[in-house]
């Protein structure tokens, strides 16, 4: 009797040290799932860079599953070799540049994999300005703002008055970090 207790102690234990030494081996590439992300449904991005996204700005692009996975493709391949389409200026109440885009700001990853689907900048004054840079493919437009690295969803807007004019969409639309 004394020697089964012992050896199911030293089995357990092997156990056990086995189990610790699995859960901190590295997964295979196909194994991992994109990380999954905290939903916020409403936020506001009052202070930017104070939460800024800490996962990889690349893959993020693969968390928005409407977009076609060609053109996922194609924006990440962009993103990685920084072909952005252009340097945009986000105000309160707009995103000008070149091209014109709506205001609102959506799917807004941030923080340790957090996401905010419909984002506010309702509280900054009418002079506060951020820089981000656009991507886009196939009307499908991703930002990211160089204060936070945030990886965000706009829209190009219909072309309509002075071009770079970026008016248009939701006022106020924006989102964390």
């Amino acid at each position: 009797m004394r020697h089964s207790a012992w050896i199911a102690g030293a089995g357990m234990l092997g156990a056990a040290f086995l189990l610790g030494i699995l859960s901190v081996a590295p997964l295979p590439a196909y194994a991992k799932g994109a990380p999954r992300a905290d939903v916020l449904e409403h936020c506001s991005w009052n202070r930017p860079g104070a939460d800024p996204f800490m996962g990889d700005v690349v893959a993020a692009v693969d968390r928005y599953p409407d977009i076609a996975p060609q053109v996922r493709e194609q924006l990440k391949a962009r993103m990685r070799a920084r072909q952005y389409d252009e340097i945009v200026v986000i105000s309160r109440d707009a995103i000008r540049g070149k091209g014109n885009y709506d205001a609102r700001i959506s799917d807004m990853h941030f923080g340790p994999g957090r996401v905010c689907r419909n984002v506010t900048r309702s509280g900054w004054s009418e002079q506060m300005q951020e820089r981000g840079l656009v991507y886009c493919v196939q009307g499908a437009c991703i930002l990211v703002p160089t204060v936070c690295r945030n990886v965000s969803r706009i829209t190009q807007a219909a072309a309509a008055g002075p071009r770079g004019a970026g008016a248009g969409g939701v006022p106020g639309g924006g989102a964390p970090g």
